[in-house]
């Protein structure tokens, strides 16, 4: 089979469809983080629809623990957004599990044109407005413009917050237009006037991925002596061989605060002679260098 039809029996198994002859694939199981009504449930149902069982997990270390127990073939979690920036526990689930039983690789890379919405019951303004904290933060001037009389109250996701609204009758929140429906409020403002896009990203993550044959990202996770100038010898490495970074995180070891681990996305694949040449060169920079997947950035939904 070529490395066309490879990728796109594993498209064809990961979206539930296959040849008319064919027995059909097992449909997949995915666990996404938070509750239906999130922007990770819409994410979830926007790639898969219903080709997939759908199962909502309460953090994202429980979204890690089911696909990593077997429990579900693929989680869906956020790793950034444009207004809050890392989602360090996604981050911190890479890192931590990394070189155990319990690793997992990323698949695949979406993002959401993220669409924040005002719901309530119609009537006297609310005393309290509930939302997550980085619409809160995405929508602080246009509330303190509008409700600046209002409690501003932070849940623990928007969905949340859509449901203590739907519990407290002088309360309204800022979240997802589709949980609407589920909570039994209604969409007062659809579209929130806030400055600047608001794009959240979101890895599908897996126990085990085929890296594209070119083009594509991989997650890096490498180590650095504790020495001048060790940062930017590692990423000249890359930049010698044209290797472009995309995204780039530190975290500090629990166990020794003054020593760092990174989290580096680049374009490129493994499976490409040049990019498999920069990772030799990086290796002789960094410590401990290991890929975490090399992946496809695939839809991004508006």
């Amino acid at each position: 089979m070529s490395a066309d039809a490879a990728g796109a029996a594993r498209r064809d198994e990961a979206a539930g469809t296959g040849d008319a002859g064919e027995a059909p694939a097992p449909r997949p199981r995915v666990a996404y983080f938070g509750r239906p009504g999130t922007f990770s449930h819409e994410v979830a149902s926007r790639r898969f629809g219903a080709s997939a069982d759908l199962t909502p997990r309460r953090t994202i270390s429980e979204v890690f623990d089911a696909v990593a127990g077997g429990a579900a073939t693929y989680g869906i979690v956020p790793i950034e957004n444009a207004v809050g920036g890392p989602i360090y526990d996604t981050v911190d689930q890479l890192i931590r599990r990394e070189g155990t039983g319990a690793a997992l690789v990323v698949c695949e890379e979406l993002s959401l044109h993220v669409t924040l919405s005002l719901l309530g019951r119609p009537g006297a303004a609310p005393k309290r407005i509930y939302s997550h904290f980085v619409p809160l933060k995405h929508c602080g001037d246009w509330l303190r413009a509008n409700y600046p009389d209002a409690q501003i109250l932070e849940a623990e996701s928007t969905a949340e917050a859509v449901e203590r609204a739907a519990q407290d009758g002088e309360a309204w929140a800022i979240g997802n237009k589709g949980a609407a429906a589920i909570y039994g409020l209604e969409i007062l403002v659809p579209k929130l006037g806030v400055k600047g896009e608001n794009i959240t990203r979101f890895f599908i993550v897996g126990r085990a991925a085929e890296p594209p044959p070119s083009g594509g990202r991989t997650l890096l996770l490498f180590g650095l002596d504790h020495r001048p100038g060790a940062l930017v010898a590692a990423l000249s490495a890359l930049g010698r061989h044209h290797i472009n970074l995309t995204r780039i995180v530190s975290r500090a070891l629990p166990d020794s605060p003054e020593e760092y681990l990174f989290l580096v996305e680049c374009e490129g694949s493994t499976e490409e002679p040049a990019f498999r040449d920069a990772l030799a060169q990086l290796e002789q920079h960094a410590t401990g260098v290991r890929s975490l997947g090399s992946f496809r950035v695939s839809q991004k939904y508006e």
